[in-house]
């Protein structure tokens, strides 16, 4: 979720109309407040809840031409094809490609009042694009799926394994150590480590490759569980 005073969006929906309802609640958000939803990209846990909150609600969604193509162009009532640079209300919403094996997966950079954050729930490896897009941010999200060898000795079948550790899987926590370290500017004043997994990753192992990243800098770090995800954070403040 990204607000300003006038503008509220939503980034993915994966859970059902009740779950998202009492997730929204927690964080004081009326649903019929929401200014857009984006979808990143059209795996379920990311999209299948978006049909019941977009149309009870009448909140506009916003997703690449793949992602429609694979959820269905008619799913909403209020469609929109993402094509370069746009704003919704008052927040402008920089689309990045990433690599993912999805159809069209993007994931977001938003930019208001010249305050910049960065979402990266979803990507296998970091490319030069992501490199690009993801610079002089002041908040950053980024997940920490996995730690190399809990998922090698974990309980996944050997095809899960290679897809979650591969190139258009998910970052595992030296990764996504290397992609904020790389980026890292005296301007950023908060990394969120998300989309952790519970099966392949421990948050103290998180936490070291947070550390490492940071480098000893004086910078925020939190860690979002998939239970509770974390509160309101100020960005660039």
């Amino acid at each position: 979720m990204v607000a300003t005073d006038s503008t509220t969006v939503l980034v993915d929906c994966g859970f059902g109309y009740k779950e998202a309802i009492a997730r929204l609640k927690r964080l004081n958000v009326d649903p019929d407040s929401l200014s857009g939803i984006l979808v990143t990209h059209e795996h379920s846990d990311h999209a299948s809840g978006i049909e019941g909150l977009a149309n009870r609600h009448n909140i506009p969604v916003y997703a690449s031409r793949g992602t429609w193509i694979e959820i269905g162009h008619d799913l909403c009532n209020h469609s929109h094809v993402i094509n370069g640079l746009f704003s919704i209300g008052d927040i402008e919403v920089r689309p990045v490609p990433v690599p993912h094996d999805a159809r069209e997966p993007l994931q977001f950079v938003f930019t208001y009042n010249g305050r910049r954050l960065g979402i990266l729930s979803d990507l296998g490896s970091i490319s030069g694009r992501v490199l690009q897009g993801f610079q002089e941010l002041d908040a950053l999200s980024v997940e920490f799926n996995h730690d190399r060898e809990l998922l090698k000795s974990g309980p996944y079948p050997g095809f899960l394994k290679s897809r979650v550790g591969g190139d258009f899987g998910h970052l595992n926590n030296d990764q996504a150590a290397s992609l904020v370290a790389e980026i890292i500017t005296d301007r950023l004043k908060t990394v969120v480590a998300c989309h952790i997994s519970e099966t392949n990753n421990e948050v103290a192992r998180v936490e070291q490759a947070l550390e490492r990243a940071l480098q000893g800098r004086n910078i925020e770090r939190l860690i979002a569980s998939q239970s509770d995800g974390f509160n309101w954070i100020s960005v660039g403040i």
